[in-house]
């Protein structure tokens, strides 16, 4: 089965990147969805709120590397040009 254009387009350094800053995100909304939680108990919402973080986690993984495809692509577009 070939590659399509666009898995060439981003390197390992890129998706280490995307891997660490999703990590970081996920740690962040954890800590920050604790107060949004319905349980008195701080281990359950702390356990709410990593649930509830690894959605939130995937949306911003997807966002990244589509970001980051539109933005490498441009790129080399733009280098075919000059």
């Amino acid at each position: 089965m070939e590659n399509a254009p666009y898995q060439k387009l981003l390197t390992k350094k890129h998706l280490i990147i995307g891997v660490v800053l999703t990590l970081v995100f996920y740690a962040v909304m954890s800590v920050l969805l604790v107060p949004y939680t319905f349980s008195s108990s701080p281990l359950i919402a702390q356990a709410q709120a990593c649930l509830t973080a690894v959605p939130i986690a995937a949306v911003f993984w997807f966002a990244y590397h589509m970001f980051m495809l539109v933005l490498v692509d441009q790129m080399k577009q733009k280098e075919k040009s000059h």
